[in-house]
């Protein structure tokens, strides 16, 4: 049985429809190809629902796709002692459909056993060899969710929620042989507007079926076939074009100097599991569990990164509370500090701060 998808990363029944605008195309008619031969190179759950529609495009019309084979990153040892195996998410989709899988560190010394003429990546990470595209007749093509050339980089999800973008899309492009997201777009949707609480794994869930949708039209239309014609800049929704690049740990660390009280709430929404080097009068790093809470009432003036004790909610007990740029103070859910345990970091911070007073 193959693997199922949930109802809102479903190809056939996307949710996201109701909001498409439009899918904006290079071309104004559909042009001949031969049936391709594609290496289709994915890994997550964004990549899934094009993988299915591919699939159900190719058993509908193998006129247009002859062949799919597909390559993602070997599994991953994970956990405590690196003991338990995780596999890549597409892999399990990939033998559902009964099609030829290829699990691979690199690229390098592999020569595809079916020489594709079409490559296809998305959301996979690593960068296909120039040796490949120009042996394939028809280069490569990335679907990339951000409306390009904007949000360029392996984080735009993220990085779209971290400038409070009020939309994004989907682009589709071909492949550059040396750099990532540096293509031609051929293909973008229409703007998908952005919730104010939006969280970077529901955003991926509404694209992802907007992806299929779009990647599958373009070979329909044959947007990959020359002569290419390029679309052009968008207007940025809410700010200059930017870079999404990989989301790190420094990402998570509090700048509580520069942060207000809202990036706090949000970096904790977006990102998680925030941090600091140290809390003051303890020693080890501390990391802080969400969501978090901006206090309302007469608390405020704090200096940034102090911590003080505030009621808790509904006025019963304390919290630990801290500073925030702007002035006022957020309140964590919880506090891990190293080496103590999980969750009551809060209690050791509360007796530290009754024991000034």
């Amino acid at each position: 049985m193959p693997p199922r998808l949930r109802p809102h990363l479903r190809p056939s029944k996307p949710s996201w429809q109701s909001t498409i605008i439009s899918i904006r195309w290079s071309s104004t008619s559909a042009k001949a190809h031969e049936p391709l031969r594609i290496l289709f190179c994915g890994a997550d759950a964004f990549s899934i629902p094009s993988l299915h529609a591919l699939h159900n495009l190719h058993k509908r019309r193998p006129d247009k796709i002859a062949s799919i084979d597909v390559v993602c990153k070997p599994d991953a040892r994970v956990g405590r002692g690196l003991k338990q195996i995780q596999e890549v998410p597409i892999k399990s989709h990939a033998a559902a459909l009964s099609l030829p899988l290829h699990q691979l560190p690199t690229f390098t010394r592999w020569t595809p056993p079916t020489p594709p003429n079409l490559i296809i990546t998305v959301s996979f990470g690593l960068l296909v060899p120039s040796r490949l595209l120009s042996a394939a007749t028809y280069g490569g093509l990335n679907l990339h969710p951000s409306l390009l050339p904007d949000l360029r980089g392996p984080a735009p999800l993220q990085h779209a929620l971290l400038k409070r973008r009020r939309s994004t899309g989907v682009s589709l492009q071909t492949m550059h042989p040396t750099e990532f997201d540096r293509g031609v777009v051929l293909a973008r949707s229409g703007r998908v507007g952005i919730p104010a609480d939006a969280r970077w794994q529901g955003l991926l869930e509404t694209l992802a079926p907007l992806g299929a949708e779009v990647l599958v039209r373009g070979l329909e239309e044959g947007v990959f076939v020359p002569p290419l014609v390029g679309l052009g800049a968008e207007d940025v929704d809410g700010g200059e074009l930017a870079h999404a690049p990989k989301i790190t740990p420094e990402n998570r660390r509090v700048l509580w100097g520069v942060w207000g009280a809202e990036e706090v709430v949000l970096r904790d929404r977006v990102l998680g599991r925030l941090w600091v080097g140290s809390l003051e009068g303890r020693t080890g790093r501390a990391v802080f569990a969400g969501p978090w809470r901006v206090v309302e009432g007469e608390v405020g003036g704090v200096e940034a990164g102090r911590a003080v004790l505030v009621p808790g909610v509904g006025g019963v007990g304390e919290e630990v509370g801290f500073g925030t740029a702007d002035g006022k103070v957020v309140v964590p859910a919880g506090i891990t500090i190293d080496g103590g345990k999980k969750g009551q970091g809060g209690r050791v911070v509360i007796e530290m701060l009754k024991g000034k007073r």
